[in-house]
Order: C-alpha cells, then sequence, then structure tokens
C-alpha cells in the first residue's frame, strides 16, 4: 500500500476511532491504560474521551479493582446503546433484519423470504416497509438508529454499496442497494458481501480481534471465504474477495458455478450434492428413510441433523467432499498465510464434519498447525452479526464518532 498524507485532522478522527476501537474490542478500560495503549498524551485522551462521554457515546462504569492503596482508576466503556444498527441479510435460502445494539446483540429479529415475483424496486419496498414496522414494534425513533448494514451474496462494490453480482437473488443483476434503501428511509446505508460482512464481525466482536491476518471460510450451502490483513478486508480486482470456493479445481468439469465458471471447488462441494446424495440412499438406507420422515426432505435448515446420522454410505461420501475442501483450504493457507482461519457455516457447525476435516487436512499437510483452525464463537448469530457489524464500522468506527 502507498503511504499517504495525513494532515491534523485526519489524525484527530484517527485517534478517536482508535479510542472507539479498543473499548468496543476490549471492554472498559481507564484512561490511563487507554493513553497508555494508543501512545496517546493523558491531554488528547482525556479531550476525546470527554467529547465521547457528553455525546453519550462512552459512558464511566466506576472504579477499577486494586490491590493497592493508591487511588483506583475510573473505567470507560462503550454506551452499548447510545445508537442501534439495522443488519439487513438478503439469501436466497431465507432473509433477515434485525435491530441490534453496537455489541451485535440483538433486540428484534425477524425472518422473511423475498418474493421472487417482485421486481427490484418493490422487493426493497418491502423491505423498508418491514423496517419501519420493527422500529414502531421496539418504539425505536429515527434518532436512535446509527445507520443500516446490508448483506447480500456475490462481490459488492462497498465504495457505493452495489451488489455486483448476487448469486440466485435478483436474477443476479446489479444492484444499486445503498441508493435505493436512502432513498425509502432516513439512515444511511452501507453494503457488503455475506463472507466479508461476517469477516467484519470476526474483527470487531470474535477471536479475529486478536489476530493480525485472519481467513474466514463458510460452508453451507456454497463455500465463501474472505481474508483480512491488520483488521482490514482484503479485495482485489473487481471487489472480489479472496473466494475458494470459486478457484479452479475440478478438471474436466462441465457443471457450471452459480459464478458463471466450470470446474470450481464450490460445485463438487455444494449442499445440492450433499441432498442428491442423502436422496439417493432412502432405498438401501434404513436410517436415511427415517430420517426422511421425521426431518422431511434435506434443506439447508435441517441438514445438520442429517449430517448427524450413523449412516456410514453418507459418512464415507462427506469424506471424500471434506477432502477436496481440506485441499482448497490448505492451499489457499499456503498463498495467504493468515495466523487464523475461522470456520462457520450449517455444515461446518456438524461435529463429524469438523473433526473428519481436521483429520484431512492434517494429513494432507502435516506441518500445518491445527491450532490455526477456529470454529467461529459467532455462528449463532451469523444472520444478522456480519450487517451489525459493518454498519458500526462504517458509522461509528471510521468517522471516530463523528
Amino acid at each position: 500500500m502507498r503511504p499517504l498524507g495525513i494532515n491534523m485532522s485526519n489524525v484527530k478522527q484517527v485517534n478517536r476511532s482508535h479510542v472507539l476501537w479498543l473499548l468496543l474490542t476490549e471492554g472498559a478500560m481507564s484512561r490511563t491504560d487507554l493513553a497508555s495503549r494508543l501512545r496517546l498524551t493523558t491531554a488528547t485522551l482525556t479531550s476525546i474521551c470527554g467529547d465521547f462521554i457528553s455525546r453519550g457515546i462512552i459512558i464511566e462504569e466506576g472504579k477499577e479493582a486494586s490491590s493497592s492503596l493508591g487511588r483506583k482508576k475510573s473505567l470507560l466503556s462503550i454506551n452499548q446503546t447510545y445508537k442501534y444498527v439495522i443488519s439487513v441479510n438478503i439469501h436466497y435460502t431465507g432473509s433477515t433484519i434485525a435491530i441490534t445494539n453496537l455489541m451485535g446483540e440483538p433486540l428484534v429479529l425477524e425472518h422473511f423470504a423475498i418474493d421472487p415475483a417482485l421486481d427490484v424496486p418493490d422487493a426493497f419496498q418491502d423491505i423498508a416497509n418491514r423496517i419501519v414496522l420493527l422500529l414502531w414494534k421496539t418504539k425505536l425513533k429515527n434518532k436512535d438508529i446509527l445507520g443500516i448494514g446490508v448483506e447480500i451474496l456475490g462481490p459488492v462494490n462497498h465504495n457505493e454499496g452495489i451488489a455486483l453480482h448476487p448469486f440466485h437473488v435478483f436474477h443476479g443483476q446489479e444492484v444499486p442497494i445503498q441508493k435505493i434503501l436512502e432513498e425509502l428511509l432516513p439512515f444511511p446505508v452501507c453494503v457488503e458481501s455475506n463472507v466479508c460482512s461476517f469477516l467484519n464481525a470476526e474483527n470487531l466482536y470474535g477471536t479475529a480481534k486478536y489476530t493480525a491476518n485472519t481467513m474466514v471460510v463458510k460452508w453451507g450451502p456454497g463455500v465463501g471465504s474472505a481474508a483480512s490483513i491488520n483488521g482490514a478486508l482484503y479485495k482485489g480486482a473487481n471487489y472480489q474477495s479472496s473466494e475458494i470456493g470459486h478457484t479452479y479445481f475440478y478438471r474436466g468439469s462441465t457443471t457450471v458455478c452459480r459464478c458463471g465458471k466450470t470446474g470450481c471447488l464450490e460445485t463438487g462441494v455444494h449442499l445440492n450434492q450433499i441432498t442428491e446424495k442423502i436422496l439417493s440412499l432412502q432405498e438401501s438406507s434404513p436410517v436415511i428413510r427415517g430420517a426422511l420422515l421425521e426431518y422431511g426432505q434435506p434443506t439447508i435448515h435441517n441438514i445438520r441433523k442429517y449430517l448427524g446420522l450413523d449412516c456410514p454410505e453418507l459418512r464415507s461420501y462427506l469424506t471424500t467432499l471434506i477432502y477436496d475442501l481440506s485441499i482448497g483450504i490448505n492451499n489457499a493457507i499456503s498463498v495467504f498465510a493468515p495466523n487464523k482461519v475461522i470456520l462457520f457455516g450449517e455444515i461446518f457447525e456438524c461435529p463429524f464434519v469438523m473433526e473428519t476435516f481436521i483429520q484431512q487436512v492434517s494429513k494432507i499437510n502435516p506441518f500445518l498447525s491445527t491450532d490455526i483452525f477456529e470454529q467461529s464463537s459467532l455462528a449463532p448469530r451469523k444472520e444478522f452479526i456480519g450487517g451489525a457489524a459493518t454498519a458500526v464500522q462504517n458509522f461509528l468506527l471510521e468517522p471516530g464518532g463523528a
């Protein structure tokens, strides 16, 4: 990255941003500790915190515990309810709208499906109407909302809030989401891809906040991935993130991937491959037949129940898929050299899948420490945490609370 000039206004904004980031990611701290960690003078830190306190962005929590006889330090922390953010997750398997506090904890959550018969303007009018209704139900006013974070499949021009190719949604056409929603609602809007949004959440609320360089990999229903360097998302040409699922893997394959290419890793390990295998086993496996009667047709919403079945044929097939994915992830690690690889998604949430993955990747690369892999602690909030984190990042942290 080329160095950029920094004027005094930039310095002030960066300092303010770092204060907020530290309190958000590490919890309550004293002024002295904040100044020491950020290498700021006491006068500068006091001025910044004084402004934040007067505006209600941070609050004083009392005194820290101390065994010394000296004066105890006052602790400062983020006021989690200073503002709320609206998270919109648009996905072909089901969409969500959530209103959360600044820590990504939900006040309200609604699941809904986008009607494929609606054109783009009508679909977003429906989303806007749902947001207004949720605000009414929670008795929140416009002034209580920091902004809206939208996450969606496919590459996103995050600078202009445009979904460039939303797979399986809106017929894959380019959609200026930010422009549309800002015309319908009185809030600023930011847009990011779903996996990049989740990585933002890991960098703010998950274990990635303690890691320099991180990669996240999602399995379910497809394979998505993204990487960050020193907490900043890495994107290349055409706003593409580090997509493992769309690397060339199956030589000679004629299966067309949702991205439009053939031979992609995702085409061989997609949920569709697993569900087709499950259905093909119903004649030969009583276990599968019983599961179909109990759970219904396998979908992304119940796939973990199927993956946990004691069915040797299914487990053997899954092991083959896991091996392919392990090769893809190992290759990506060789290129990006992350300190941590965080795994999430419905398929990775199955214990058998995780255990087998660790076994397979260890066979492929015995020199790779398995400590690099970790299941996301944010999995229970994966439907909305990415949009919430991206909104907090864009509208609170980056502008320094302005």
